[in-house]
């Protein structure tokens, strides 16, 4: 019995002596340490008008979710489930059958809130078990699909996945807060022991040059083209002259930035940018700006068009003008042959000095991902018949945003400025972390080369022009049509680009409209499908910003021709239909 009694007062003092040492030696062990992360949202990306424009911002949120080896046993999961579906608006059953089912997952998503009444339903609610929440961050984009292209969109795992929200990633998410402290045995934080306390940063706003009233002008004006010519896509920049600055970018068919993954990979590719395609006549007026900067002629220097025919290495060039005709009426005109004849009075180095000089076969480092350089082949690489071909848009390959940029330099008074998107960045707090200035990037024509072929370009929406269809009531416009023939696997199609670029006023201009058609029918040429396009645009944007007209408001136009132009068959590949 002594042993006995001797044994239990042992084990008691060596119980007790154990619990002292755990109570007064070992006791952070039994307090649990508790640590918490906290969202920085996103910052916001703003149009040219300030924060009373959003087009994409963030707000916090909750993902609720299921954990059905969490479900108390004295807790009825039914029960649980039909508070949640009438909260949520779910179905009850759904809910129950993924409370009760076991083997599989902890956590089961099924809905996501911002309602803090159901956050405090989940977590308060002594009825309510294996359930929970998760802080997560929920990308809106107020206007739909206005300017899907440049903004992009923040994929699942909450990174940028294409357009600003890509190229500004860092700048735009934000950073995480954190706290670390102790918890007691009840699961509540220990005040006084929080040795962290460091608050969430959210990420810096991101303010464009792009304007959201024009940007929709030129989507619905892009839509409605494609659509009534059947074209595949189509793709229109809005530029101002002076600055560089964009004003509107955008490519159909477009998308919805919330609901990328719903569209194939393709509808987010930015063409403005991303595409290079021969660009056709457009391209005469950057071959007649060389010509008269070298000093080789004036606008009144006359060529020969012949019948409208031209034999030249081995090919024949067809021509619309025919007979001895000067420089400004083949710009009008759209004439093949002289335009061909002036590159060759430029030579081949001469000719792909100016060409590079208005960055053809170069990028802009536009602040947008998928920018393509073109493709313009050294003249070591030109055969005797290139540079006939290059002077009206073939065998040379841009991009949009270079075509806009080479007609910049000319309304610019010879004066190219870098094309931009971003005017500043912001923090949170209201620094400017970067604020973009207008860059001169060269100057490839003189200021009175560039008057002259301001003049010449007015000529083509005269009377007579190519681009009467591109006029606008109350004001000036100079500008070209375009109708490239695609190429495909090395040889022209009977598919076309149908293009016109244009600027207004022309003694002054303001801005700078490019709109491109791939693939428009039946009708397919330029001054058919895309120049009233371009007067349609050009035409709003000049009102919105309060351009003041240079020609009398009350003047009556001349009836513009609504009839389509005579289709024709094309058998030779090198013929262009402006």
């Amino acid at each position: 019995m002594w042993l006995v009694v001797a044994g239990l007062c042992v084990g008691f003092f060596i119980l007790a002596g154990r619990l002292a040492y755990l109570q007064l030696v070992r006791h952070e062990p039994l307090v649990r340490k508790y640590e918490s992360s906290s969202l920085g949202l996103r910052g916001a990306i703003y149009d040219r008008n300030g924060d009373q424009f959003p087009m994409a911002l963030s707000l916090p949120a909750w993902k609720v979710f299921l954990d059905p080896y969490a479900v108390k046993p004295e807790h009825n999961p039914r029960e649980i489930a039909g508070m949640l579906a009438k909260a949520l608006e779910l179905n009850a059953g759904e809910i129950a059958e993924k409370l009760t089912t076991k083997g599989g997952k902890h956590f089961i998503p099924i809905a996501v809130t911002q309602n803090d009444d159901i956050y405090n339903m989940i977590h308060t609610n002594k009825l309510i078990s294996g359930v929970g929440t998760s802080d997560i961050m929920i990308r809106r984009y107020p206007q739909g699909r206005r300017m899907s292209h440049v903004l992009g969109f923040v994929n699942a795992v909450g990174v940028g996945g294409a357009g600003i929200e890509q190229r500004y990633n860092e700048n735009l998410r934000g950073t995480p807060g954190l706290i670390q402290s102790e918890k007691d045995v009840s699961k509540r934080e220990i005040w006084v022991k929080r040795r962290t306390d460091i608050a969430a940063i959210p990420g810096n706003n991101v303010y464009l040059t792009l304007d959201h009233n024009i940007q929709a002008v030129v989507e619905d004006t892009i839509r409605e083209t494609v659509e009534k010519f059947d074209a595949i896509r189509g793709w229109a920049i809005v530029q101002r002259v002076k600055t560089g600055e964009l004003l509107a970018l955008a490519t159909y068919p477009d998308f919805e930035p919330e609901h990328y993954d719903a569209v194939s990979k393709e509808l987010w590719q930015n063409y403005v940018l991303g595409t290079v395609y021969e660009p056709g006549s457009i391209m005469k007026a950057v071959t007649v700006s060389a010509f008269l900067n070298e000093n080789l002629g004036s606008p009144r220097t006359q060529f020969d068009a012949g019948n409208g025919s031209w034999n030249y290495g081995g090919k024949i060039l067809h021509d619309h003008a025919t007979g001895v005709i000067d420089v400004a009426t083949a710009l009008k005109k759209s004439s093949n042959i002289v335009s061909a004849k002036i590159a060759l009075k430029l030579g081949n180095e001469r000719f792909y000095r100016y060409l590079r000089a208005f960055n053809f076969g170069s990028k802009f480092g536009i602040e947008l991902p998928g920018e393509e350089k073109g493709l313009l082949a050294p003249p070591s690489k030109w055969s005797k018949l290139t540079p006939t071909r290059v002077a009206i848009g073939q065998g040379i390959a841009v991009t949009a945003l270079q075509m806009v940029s080479a007609y910049n330099a000319i309304a610019n008074d010879g004066v190219m400025m870098k094309p931009y998107l971003v005017a500043r960045v912001v923090s949170h707090g209201g620094e400017v972390i970067r604020e973009t200035k207008p860059e001169r990037i060269g100057c490839p024509i003189r200021p009175q080369v560039a008057q002259q072929v301001r003049e010449m370009l007015r000529g083509v929406t005269d009377v007579g022009g190519t681009g009467t269809r591109a006029r606008v009531k109350g004001y000036s416009v100079g500008g070209k049509t375009g109708t490239a023939q695609k190429v495909e696997r090395g040889h022209y199609t009977q598919d076309y680009f149908a293009s016109f670029i244009g600027f207004l006023p022309v003694a002054k201009p303001e801005i700078i409209v490019l709109v491109t058609v791939d693939r428009p029918r039946p009708q397919h040429t330029g001054s058919y499908v895309s120049a009233p396009a371009f007067a349609k645009i050009a035409s709003a944007s000049a009102r919105y910003l309060e351009i003041a007209p240079d020609l009398p408001l009350d003047e009556e136009e001349e009836e513009k021709d609504d009839e389509p132009p005579p289709m024709g068959i094309l058998t030779d590949p090198d013929i262009l239909n402006e």
